[in-house]
C-alpha cells in the first residue's frame, strides 16, 4: 500500500473518531445527561468538597416541608415549537403582586434548584413561581437548549404569569444555565420585570464549553468543540455561539444582581465579572468566599437570602415610584 493512501486511510480514521465521539458527547450532555447518584457520599470537587447525597437530602427535606405547608398551583406553557412545559406558582397569603421567577440550571429542576429558597422568598412577602425549563420533568422535550433555546421558553413563563397576576411586578432569579437564561433573555422586552438576579450563570454556551473541556475533561477545545457546535447546528439547529449573555445584558436598564462563589469549578468567577462589566443598567455583585457552583446559598445561607431580598425590595421600591409618576 502506498504511503500517501496509508496516510490519507489513518487521518479519515481520525476524522471519523472525532465526528463520532463529539455525536456521543453530544448526545449524552444534550439527550441524556447522567441522572444524579443519590446515595453518593464522596466528597465533589465541583460542590466544593461537600457530598451530593447530603445536598440533595437538604433539598428533598426543603420540598417536602413547602409543599406540605403552602398550597400552590400548578401551570402549563406552550413553546413556540410545540412543547408543554409546567411549573408550580405559589401564592403569598399576604396576597402580594410581587413574583420571583425562578428558572433552574443543567440537568436540574424546579424544586431541586430552589426548594430551599421558597419559603425565604415567600416569608420575604413575595410570591414564587417554580418553573420546569423543557427537558426538565415533568416538562416535556428531548434536549436542553443552554439558555439558547430556554430564554425564548421564559417570554411564554413570564406571559403566564402576567396572567396569573395581572399588574404585577416579576423578580427574575436564575442559577448556572438558569442565570445565563436570564441574562440572555434580558434583551427582549419582558413585561413587569423590575429586576433580574443571575447565580453563576455562564457569558456564552461556547465559553462555557471550553472552560469544561479544559479544566473537567482536560481535553483541547479545538477541534472537539469546533465540530460539537456544527452537530448541535444540524441535530439541534442552534449555535453554541449564538447567544452571549454580555451583549444582552448591555442592552438592557433592568437593574441586576450579579452573584458568584469563588470556589466555582464548573462556572468561572470571571464570567461574572465579565457580565457585570457589559452591563449598562444599575448593578451590583457579590461574591461569596469559599462557595463552589450554585451552592453560595448552603454555604452562606443568611447573607445569600438577605442579598437577594435587599436587591428585589430595592427593584420593587424603584417600580412603585415609578408607578406613581406615570398616574
Amino acid at each position: 500500500m502506498k504511503p500517501v493512501l496509508v496516510i490519507l486511510i489513518f487521518f479519515a480514521a481520525l476524522i471519523f473518531l472525532l465526528f463520532a465521539g463529539c455525536f456521543i458527547a453530544m448526545r449524552v450532555i444534550f439527550f441524556n445527561p447522567p441522572a444524579a447518584d443519590r446515595e453518593n457520599t464522596k466528597p465533589d470537587p465541583l460542590l466544593g468538597g461537600e457530598n451530593l447525597a447530603k445536598v440533595i437530602k437538604q433539598v428533598d427535606a426543603a420540598t417536602e416541608k413547602i409543599k406540605r405547608l403552602y398550597p400552590y398551583q400548578t401551570v402549563s406553557v406552550k413553546t413556540d415549537d410545540g412543547l408543554t412545559l409546567y411549573g408550580d406558582f405559589y401564592e403569598n397569603q399576604r396576597l402580594t403582586k410581587n413574583t420571583f421567577l425562578c428558572v433552574h440550571g443543567y440537568n436540574s429542576a424546579g424544586y431541586y434548584e430552589f426548594a430551599t429558597m421558597v419559603e425565604p422568598i415567600l416569608k420575604g412577602g413575595y410570591n414564587c413561581f417554580l418553573i420546569n425549563q423543557r427537558k426538565a420533568p415533568p416538562s416535556e422535550g428531548k434536549h436542553t437548549g443552554f439558555g439558547v433555546l430556554e430564554k425564548k421558553d421564559l417570554l411564554k413563563w413570564i406571559e403566564a404569569l402576567n396572567s396569573l397576576v395581572p399588574d404585577g411586578r416579576i423578580i427574575l432569579y436564575g442559577v448556572s444555565m438558569g442565570g445565563a437564561t436570564v441574562m440572555q433573555a434580558s434583551e427582549f422586552e419582558l413585561k413587569n420585570v423590575v429586576g433580574i438576579i443571575e447565580d453563576c450563570g455562564y457569558t456564552s454556551c461556547w465559553e462555557e464549553f471550553r472552560f469544561v473541556l479544559k479544566t473537567v475533561a482536560h481535553l483541547p477545545a479545538f477541534p472537539i468543540l469546533n465540530v460539537m457546535n456544527l452537530l448541535c447546528k444540524i441535530f439541534l439547529k442552534f449555535d453554541l455561539k449564538s447567544s452571549d449573555s454580555r451583549k444582552a445584558v448591555a442592552k438592557t436598564s433592568l437593574p441586576m444582581l450579579f452573584v458568584h462563589g469563588d470556589a466555582d469549578a464548573f462556572v468561572p468567577e470571571d464570567m461574572s465579572h465579565e457580565c457585570y462589566e457589559a452591563c449598562q443598567g444599575k448593578k451590583q455583585i457579590i461574591i461569596f468566599p469559599k462557595a463552589a457552583h450554585a451552592q453560595s446559598h448552603f454555604t452562606h445561607p443568611e447573607r445569600y437570602e438577605s442579598a437577594l431580598l435587599g436587591f428585589a425590595d430595592e427593584c420593587i421600591r424603584s417600580a412603585v415610584e415609578k408607578e406613581k409618576e406615570t398616574v
